[in-house]
């Protein structure tokens, strides 16, 4: 499980909330970088990531967000492992088809175009492929409140905070 922890800033809708968090390494290999989004702030540290808000934060909360590995793994696969494999196929078959054709194109050159060929309509694919997939499943969760505002404090008389876990 991936973890981050920050600030929400926004209610989308009753199922869906906007954290701020600073950006760390793994985002940029994360599949549910789509949800997220460069903060406005002007500090090109910070994201805004879509998170499902099954446990009721509300802006102002300091919470925990956690994306599933297999999710994370998968998204990872999606976009990066299958167009090379996609790009492999192409310069090989590139290359058979020109060392077949002693009167065609040079090999390598058809091994290049094809692979760049089969590079593309894996992104294409992968582009229409997913969009049948719902965004729900590659979207971190929030999975505790670590931090509420202090004008919504539930604690007990001495200002101790409930931590609410999902």
């Amino acid at each position: 499980m991936l973890e981050e922890t920050g600030t929400i800033v926004e209610i989308k809708d009753p199922r869906t909330a906007v954290v701020l968090c600073r950006k760390s390494s793994m985002c940029e290999n994360c599949a549910a970088r789509t949800n997220c989004h460069t903060g406005d702030d002007g500090d090109g540290d910070l994201r805004r990531i879509e998170a499902h808000n099954g446990l009721g934060a509300v802006v102002g909360d300091t919470v925990k967000i956690a994306a599933d590995t297999r999710s994370f793994l998968q998204g990872s696969f999606l976009l990066y492992i299958l167009p090379l494999i996609f790009l492999l196929i192409g310069a090989g078959a590139g290359q058979l088809l020109g060392q077949r054709f002693n009167a065609g194109p040079d090999p390598n050159l058809l091994a290049a175009l094809l692979g760049i060929l089969f590079l593309t309509l894996s992104f294409v694919g992968i582009r229409l492929g997913t969009r049948h997939l719902s965004a729900d499943n590659f979207m971190p969760r929030i999975t505790e409140i670590l931090v509420a505002p202090a004008d919504s404090n539930k604690g007990d008389q001495h200002g101790n905070q409930n931590h609410r876990h999902q």
